[in-house]
């Protein structure tokens, strides 16, 4: 009977998820689960939904209380494979709420960190 009860309760935290997002203020979260990506949280009941604001992969991220800062791999729609897909920067301003921002190269991302005046970096 013992053994019954361990059984099934190793076997019930199979199907227990835990979120494990990281906040990175102003209701944007990582979602470090495949595909990684940083949504702009909109459910008052789960932290890891939302509007995705940097797509799959995200690679590497930092952020301040103002802004996020995120380099991203593109992703092969059929395959799910990011071997030689392009790389993107993006810049995220927090005041902006969800606001959807384009892709930068990298010129154009050191160069914005720059006129901005943000110190961030990977």
């Amino acid at each position: 009977m013992r053994n019954f009860f361990l059984i099934f309760f190793v076997c019930s935290c199979v199907f227990i998820r835990i979120d494990d997002s990281v906040d990175l203020g102003h209701g944007y979260r990582y979602i470090q689960d495949a595909p990684q990506v940083i949504i702009y949280n909109t459910s008052p009941k789960s932290k890891a939904t939302g509007k995705i604001i940097i797509p799959p992969v995200v690679k590497s991220y930092a952020f301040n209380d103002r802004y996020i800062i995120a380099k991203s791999q593109g992703v092969d729609e059929n395959t799910g494979n990011s071997e030689g897909k392009p790389i993107y920067y993006w810049i995220i301003d927090k005041a902006k709420k969800g606001y959807s921002v384009p892709p930068l190269d990298s010129v154009a991302f050191y160069k914005v960190l720059k006129i901005k005046d943000i110190h961030l970096g990977f």
